[in-house]
């Protein structure tokens, strides 16, 4: 396995910062874009990890609760409909859990607090809201997948069950069968490697692996703290080989497994120092192969390369861009944008990962400078 070169170099003389204590609950208060945020200030000011004089490597980019966060702004056809459904702004946050970006830039997130899947779309500046299937409501989404046809994977963890949706929201079938062959499914994730769709059961524990037309393939794991078991397993991230990387919540760490589910690495333990896992939960792999673990204790989010080496924390707890309160799923896009659902904020943070080399940067999602 590689080493995550750039970042691994570029904090290699850092001083690693401690993780702050679990601060208060804040209010919500309505997050501005980034270039509001800096009061048009210059690079200079910009929202960094690790601090200067140290070379950046995660810059802060923007937060959204709702569309017109993005300066998005609804027709007045599309505001009448909405109010004569009682639903003034369905764009509108609540309590984010997991988050996904499709090959096509759209932020699919899942709203445990509205019960729905919203669906921001860069392209035509829309929100498209899920409430459900087949006449049901969710019980409580808890995490999205995309697949490379940007087909839409919903874990609702209430009702037992992993739904699939067209790229427009069309349920089409059910990953597991209708009845469920989950207790309580915490998580899903595709691979783009061997295009399977794999399922964390949390309360089983195992985890469960499909095609995208619903066929079981295989289960692995069991109840135990050894090599491959699982004790309320909850996260999960696929690398671009195709290697699981599993959320062992009350084991204290994560575990790596081939595609195939065969058990490769773990790292982590119980402890209050940085790199430390205590109440891990979002996973998400960047293009170098970097790993981000959302620390909910510490409301941080970690860094570590693919051997499990501890390197960055960034945010801390609060309420102001660049902070958390309980951060839950992550997400990173293409463009190693880095997406943290801030639930009891009503929000998702973006941020960016710089490498070494880092002058032509992409744009911001949602078009934002």
């Amino acid at each position: 396995m590689g080493t995550g070169n750039g970042l691994q170099r570029a904090f290699a003389g850092a001083t690693k910062v401690s993780l702050l204590v679990l601060g208060a609950l804040c209010l919500l208060t309505v997050p501005a874009l980034a270039g509001q945020a800096r009061d048009g200030k210059g690079a200079e000011d910009a929202l960094v990890w690790p601090s200067p004089p140290e070379p950046p490597r995660i810059e802060f980019v923007q937060t959204f609760s709702r569309a017109s966060d993005f300066g998005w702004k609804r027709s007045l056809w599309r505001k009448f409909l909405d109010w004569a459904k009682s639903d003034t702004d369905p764009s509108l946050l609540k309590q984010p859990y997991g988050v996904a970006v499709d090959s096509k830039g759209r932020i699919v997130v899942a709203d445990a607090g509205a019960r729905d899947v919203k669906i921001f779309d860069p392209r035509d500046k829309s929100v498209k809201v899920v409430r459900g299937y087949k006449k049901t409501y969710f019980g409580s989404p808890v995490s999205v997948a995309v697949d490379d046809a940007q087909h839409i994977y919903v874990c609702d963890s209430a009702a037992g069950r992993v739904l699939k949706y067209s790229r427009d929201g069309k349920f089409l079938l059910y990953i597991g069968g209708e009845e469920g062959a989950f207790k309580r499914p915490a998580a899903v994730a595709f691979s783009p490697a061997n295009h399977d769709v794999y399922v964390v059961d949390a309360a089983r524990p195992a985890v469960f692996t499909y095609t995208t037309e619903g066929r079981f393939i295989r289960r692995f794991g069991e109840s135990g703290a050894g090599p491959g078991q699982f004790n309320f397993p909850t996260f999960v991230a696929v690398d671009r080989a195709g290697r699981l990387y599993i959320n062992d919540t009350l084991n204290f760490r994560i575990q790596m497994f081939s595609p195939d589910g065969k058990f490769l690495a773990q790292f982590g333990h119980l402890g209050d120092g940085s790199g430390n896992i205590n109440r891990p939960k979002g996973l998400a792999l960047d293009s170098e192969g970097h790993i981000y673990v959302a620390e909910a204790l510490f409301s941080v989010v970690q860094i570590f390369d693919t051997r499990g080496e501890y390197l960055l924390s960034f945010g801390k707890s609060g309420k102001r861009n660049g902070e958390f309160y309980i951060p839950a799923g992550v997400a990173v896009d293409e463009s190693d944008h880095i997406y943290v659902a801030d639930p009891f904020q009503r929000r998702v943070e973006v941020f960016r990962y710089l490498p070494e080399r880092h002058a032509a940067l992409p744009p911001a999602p949602g078009g934002a400078q």
